[in-house]
């Protein structure tokens, strides 16, 4: 199973770089950088935002919420639901949290609904058969 160390390790080989050179672009000892891999340490907020700036990768990548680097996964509630929506970075319409949830609220409001979607999808496929 996948980890932030072996993602930021995987990342640094990606690009044939050192601890002791990725250390240097984040401010940090090669021994940091060892410990990030071996998760014996986790970096700061701002560090992790500079090292998938840095990658340009998602944090959501690199805090395995999804296999996919360029993708941010956003969550809410979907009438009485836990959904999560996963937007890649490349996706034309960059959508903030903010508008994720104005998004499923909306789809709230016009009575979408999770298991009736399921059940059309289904019904569809028995009448194929």
């Amino acid at each position: 199973m996948d980890s932030f160390g072996k993602r930021l390790k995987k990342l640094r080989l990606n690009l044939k770089l050192t601890q002791e050179q990725l250390g240097k672009v984040f401010s940090v000892t090669n021994v940091g950088i060892a410990k990030w891999e071996s998760n014996d340490r986790f970096p700061d907020k701002d560090t992790l935002v500079k090292i998938a700036d840095y990658f340009n990768v998602s944090i959501d990548y690199l805090l395995c919420r999804t296999d996919n680097p360029n993708a941010k996964i956003y969550t809410g509630d979907l009438n009485g639901d836990k959904v999560e929506i996963e937007v890649n970075k490349d996706y034309p319409h960059e959508l903030t949290p903010d508008e994720v949830k104005e998004l499923i609220d909306n789809l709230n409001e016009v009575g979408f609904d999770v298991d009736k979607l399921i059940e059309k999808v289904k019904n569809k496929d028995n009448k194929k058969d």
